[in-house]
């Protein structure tokens, strides 16, 4: 029976994929490769081509039926392939025109009812857009102002209880606003501080506890926040040091265990940690080598 172990009526769960976005020749693309990869692994599916639409893809997200969203800085758009998408395919779904505001979008995600977040960078906000939105779609909601903290906004996360969490890269700052946001709205809680060390935030993640996961490119760091975290609040783990093999940490993800995703694009490389890593540690699998097809990388998801 599809999707049962054989003879036990147990429903096999799928193997998750390790989703990597990158600016390449081809203007930008989507690697996948199966969880257990590593070392010079070649991808199992590849998103690229003039097909796509993808011109420097920098996030990707995912709702409930697998689809693979998709921000493409280049072209100011947020495209939808469905979860079996592979080579030069057009995507389902596009969000882009001058109604949906998006200037540089970089981080996406989608909360429990599929509306979709989004950070941009040259006019720093963070749009919100109803599920299943496409085409010329107005934002349901926009964070954006001077009192909202945002500055240069990369990574976006939204916790069960819809709460926004944004890395800021030009404060140093992770900044959380509560559910459904809108408008010159100061945030719920801020993160900075010189004890946070949060130098040149990219990436963002949660886990299902809440602790708060952040991609350092300056000082190439990982640093781990606990859920109540504000202020100059000093980090509850940094993985840091020649062993994690870091130099340019942009992206972070996540898995249901807790293993940690890191996209360096200094080193070229998906490093991962196991849980609860902390330390001067090396990472558990290193993806890297001239069959990844890695070039500029900027993010990652598991998915």
């Amino acid at each position: 029976m599809p999707g049962c172990e054989k003879g036990t009526g147990v429903a096999v769960a799928p193997v998750p994929n390790i989703y990597v976005t990158q600016l390449d020749n081809a203007g930008g693309s989507v690697l996948i490769f199966p969880v257990t990869a590593t070392g010079n692994a070649a991808p199992s599916a590849v998103i690229s081509g003039v097909n796509t639409g993808l011109s420097d893809p920098h996030r990707t997200a995912f709702d409930a039926s697998g689809n693979i969203y998709v921000t493409s800085a280049g072209n100011n758009c947020v495209f939808v392939f469905p979860g079996s998408a592979n080579g030069n395919v057009a995507p389902a779904t596009t969000i882009s025109g001058v109604s949906t505001a998006l200037h540089f979008p970089n981080g996406i995600a989608l909360d429990t009812s599929g509306n979709i977040y989004v950070t941009n960078q040259d006019t720093p906000s963070v749009a919100t857009y109803a599920a299943g939105a496409s085409g010329n779609a107005t934002p349901t909601a926009t964070i954006t102002g001077a009192a909202t903290g945002l500055s240069d906004p990369h990574g976006v996360a939204v916790d069960a209880t819809g709460k926004i969490y944004v890395a800021n890269e030009g404060n140093n700052s992770v900044t959380i606003y509560a559910a459904s946001a809108t408008g010159n709205v100061a945030p719920m809680t801020t993160i900075s501080g010189a004890a946070t060390g949060l130098s040149e935030p990219h990436g963002l993640a949660l886990d299902a506890a809440g602790n708060i996961y952040v991609a350092n490119g300056d000082v190439a760091s990982v640093t781990v926040y606990a859920p109540s975290s504000t202020g100059n609040a000093a980090p509850k783990a940094t993985i840091s040091g020649a062993a994690t093999l870091f130099r340019h940490p942009n992206g972070i993800a996540v898995d249901a265990n807790n293993n940690i995703y890191v996209a360096d694009n200094g080193a070229v490389s998906i490093l991962i940690f196991a849980a609860g890593a902390t330390g001067n540690v090396a990472p558990i699998a290193n993806v890297s080598g001239t069959n990844t097809g890695f070039s500029d990388i900027h993010g990652v998801s598991v998915h």
